[in-house]
């Protein structure tokens, strides 16, 4: 650990550096153009270089294969462990059975009168209609779980699940801002749109989601890549021009990816109403044919309605309910089922998970999560370690949001309309989750995929606006966009040790 105490040191090198490179090659001068093949090999090089972290991250947990069968007790394994031996089973029950004392119970969703029975049962799996069933989202056990176990007849361990999440995760939101920057900043200056890569790939918290990686952490590590994946496919979809069957295949592959999707984290679901400008713009547009735009509607509609009847027909085979996904039936610290929508929590809402701050340490890793419980409210409200997105400072960037509009530009509507969706479904989904889940540093990253791409786009479109400034006065504003991505690419890896789980900082692993 001694090697990585000077973390904030090596980062304040590298800024250095940075600006001195930029300043002695004029990178603030020159517009990044994807068109040249050494702006695409920069920005390759720099997204490869994101997958480092994750690998050392990897390389650092535990990540023994499991054998199936199970050596042990199947109750004593992960949700997904549990999932993935049912599927196999062909049933969708986890397989064993619930003790009778629980089944007595008048309301076996109570904490307090599951514990006076003395009875065991599974933590946070879901008990309906006298059997249990996991409501962890089953995303990652078709697209890791199964392929894996055909591969090596074993099962991944968490953090190999993780990783294997990741990397897309990584290499999809560098791609996703490479492509906005191409639509809709198209005078950015190609150092920050490299260094934006850098800025998104630690302000997502990807690396802190592998560094915790266990049976919660894949469902956000899945949501989190999937999410990026349906975007990026839905941008590159949706944007102009004649190209109509290659877009009709990235519009296909943004349904696949909005049903995995809503099949990791069902709440990332919102984020799907930002590309409704990006949609209305493609169905209007100029010089193709009706017929070009239908076939561009229905790739994408196919899976994406092909996906939601799959996994209404699992909720209703399991619960009765084509909506219902169990987590009003899980047996937690509370009962779920009462919780509901409540304007008293906004104000919070908009503090935890934007203004909420980390404590300043002497120690490595120098920050630490902060324990704020919400008073004043009527019900039981789940808190625990959090911070808030903007303690990422590069983040604040969804806040620019109504800048995206340049005066007497009319094809900036679709851009202004996209980047407000972005900032208030941020801001909404905070609030969602505050109500039906509470404050937590795992729920934050429902919202920093997307916070941190669209922000750090936002950023590079105000720097581009300094291009007609005198020398002087653009580099300053090239290094405070500079200083703030960098800042966040400090504390996102200040995060990979200081976390919900602390993996990484302890002696055992």
């Amino acid at each position: 650990m001694n090697a990585l105490t000077p973390i904030p040191l090596y980062v304040l090198l590298l800024y250095g550096l940075f600006l001195a490179a930029s300043y002695r090659f004029r990178w603030h001068e020159r517009a990044f153009d994807p068109r040249k093949r050494s702006h695409r090999a920069a920005v390759a090089v720099c997204a490869a270089l994101c997958l480092l972290p994750a690998a050392a991250v990897l390389c650092a947990l535990p990540h023994e294969n499991t054998a199936y069968p199970f050596l042990g007790l199947l109750e004593n394994e992960n949700a997904y462990n549990q999932q993935f031996d049912a599927f196999l089973k062909g049933q969708l029950a986890l397989d064993f059975q619930p003790d009778a004392r629980i089944l007595a119970l008048e309301n076996p969703y109570i904490w307090d009168a599951r514990t006076e029975t003395g009875a065991w049962y599974p933590w946070d799996r879901v008990l309906f209609d006298g059997q249990y069933y996991s409501y962890f989202g089953v995303a990652p056990i078709f697209t890791v779980y199964f392929p894996w176990y055909f591969l090596t007849g074993t099962l991944p361990a968490p953090a190999t699940v993780c990783f294997l999440l990741c990397v897309p995760g990584i290499l999809a939101g560098a791609a996703l801002l490479v492509v906005l920057v191409r639509r809709f900043v198209p005078n950015a200056s190609v150092g920050l749109v490299c260094l934006g890569v850098f800025a998104v790939s630690f302000g997502s918290l990807q690396y802190m989601v592998s560094a915790s990686a266990d049976m919660y952490y894949i469902a956000v590590q899945s949501g989190q890549t999937n999410l990026l994946l349906f975007l990026l496919f839905a941008v590159l979809g949706a944007a102009p021009g004649k190209k109509t069957a290659r877009r009709a295949v990235c519009l296909a592959l943004a349904g696949v990816f909005l049903a995995l999707t809503a099949a990791s984290r069902p709440n990332l679901l919102l984020f799907a109403a930002l590309t409704v400008p990006l949609f209305l713009s493609m169905l209007r547009e100029k010089g193709v044919r009706v017929a070009g735009r239908l076939v561009k509607l229905f790739s994408f509609a196919v899976p994406t309605v092909l996906g939601a009847a799959l996994l209404m027909a699992y909720n209703y085979a399991r619960f009765g309910s084509a909506l219902e996904f169990g987590a009003q039936y899980q047996l937690t610290v509370a009962d779920v089922s009462t919780y509901s929508v409540s304007l008293s929590l906004l104000l919070p809402a908009v503090y935890c998970y934007f203004l909420q701050m980390p404590a300043v340490q002497g120690d490595f890793p120098y920050l630490a999560l902060t324990y704020e419980p919400v008073g004043s409210y009527g019900g039981y409200l789940y808190t625990t370690w959090m911070m808030g997105a903007f303690s990422l400072p590069s983040l604040t960037g969804i806040l620019l949001a109504p800048l995206a509009y340049r005066r007497g530009q009319k094809k900036d509507l679709v851009k202004l309309f996209t980047f407000i969706l972005a900032a208030v479904c941020c801001f909404l989904l905070a609030f969602v989750d505050i109500c039906f889940a509470g404050v937590c540093v795992r729920y934050l990253t429902d919202i920093t995929a997307v916070a941190a791409v669209f922000s750090t786009a936002l950023w590079l479109d105000l720097d581009s606006r300094a291009a007609p400034l005198s020398g002087g006065k653009r580099f300053a504003v090239y290094a405070a966009v500079s200083a703030l991505l960098f800042a966040t690419i400090l504390v996102g890896a200040l995060l990979i040790f200081e976390n919900e789980r602390r993996y990484l900082l302890q002696p055992t692993v």
